[in-house]
Order: structure tokens, then C-alpha cells, then sequence
């Protein structure tokens, strides 16, 4: 069975880099970004350590609905495809190629484009040090992440963008 990130370039940077992380909103929603640890980091969320560089592979959108900040300032470079981001300032459509920076309290929500009935966008990501824990924004209210994909008054489930 094929699955999103397997055809030639999510195969090869699985034999460089191994298996990749899949963002689902633990297992909520289908898997909407895949995740390359190229280098630092931890294998897990990549936010318990310093700086880090990864590829993602956008498939979808992101699994909540509520946008969400970080918790490390980062750098984005689009290699491939498009995205649509969500921000409280409104909504704008991002074209390969591109090099974005952002504080770790940008604030935003991503959508992947279907294009020629796929959906697809690849980016080089750098995180610097972690600064700041981070979280889900739901009706003004900052909500750390764990507490919140931990499901917390079933919030997550509720706010799921998958049906």
C-alpha cells in the first residue's frame, strides 16, 4: 500500500533520514504533514531541544481547527507546491519558492491546496532554541498543547478539522 509520503523523494529521505513523523493530532485525523528529522532535534515534537533542521511533506491541513504558535523561532523555505496560511490577520496563499522567518509567537493554521487532485507541499524548516512553551489558540484563550491535544473538556475532538 502506498501512503503519502512514499513515492521517490519521501522514499529516499526515509532511507537517509528513517521513517518520518506523521502530525495527525494524535491519531484524530488523517495524517496531514510528514516530518524529516534532517539534523538536532529530538525525535519527538522536535521542541525539547535546541535548534534543528527538518523536511516537510503538507497533505492536508492542519488536523484543528484553531490556529496554534510555536515554540521556537523558525525558518521557513518553500521548495515545492503551495500553502494557505491562516493568521488572525487574515489569509495568504504561499508559492514555491519562498524564505520566511517567524517569531516562536506566530500565530497561524496551515491548509494545503488540492492541485491536479493532489495536495502537496514541501518546505526545508530551521528551528533556533527553544524560547517559550506553546499551544492552541481556541476563542481568544492560549491553551498549552499537551493539555489541549490531551483532550482536555474534549476540546481537541470538538475542534478537530476532519469529519
Amino acid at each position: 500500500m502506498q501512503t503519502e509520503h512514499s513515492g521517490k523523494v519521501g522514499r529516499m529521505l526515509t532511507w537517509l533520514f528513517g521513517t518520518p513523523e506523521e502530525i495527525n493530532g494524535h491519531e484524530r485525523c488523517p495524517t496531514y504533514l510528514y516530518r524529516w528529522r534532517v539534523w538536532g532535534g529530538s525525535t519527538r515534537y522536535g521542541h525539547k531541544t535546541g535548534r534543528a533542521i527538518y523536511i516537510h511533506h503538507f497533505v492536508g491541513e492542519d488536523w484543528s481547527r484553531d490556529m496554534h504558535d510555536h515554540p521556537k523561532r523558525f525558518i521557513s523555505i518553500g521548495l515545492a507546491g503551495s500553502y494557505i496560511e491562516e493568521t488572525p490577520q487574515g489569509v495568504h496563499r504561499f508559492r514555491a519558492p519562498w524564505i520566511r522567518t517567524f517569531p516562536a509567537t506566530h500565530i497561524h493554521r496551515i491548509r494545503t491546496p488540492l492541485i491536479n487532485g493532489k495536495r502537496s507541499c514541501w518546505t526545508l524548516l530551521i528551528v533556533l532554541k527553544v524560547q517559550r512553551d506553546w499551544g492552541f489558540w481556541h476563542e481568544g484563550q492560549w491553551i498549552p498543547w499537551l493539555e489541549y491535544v490531551n483532550g482536555k473538556d474534549g476540546l481537541a475532538d470538538r475542534q478537530k478539522a476532519c469529519v
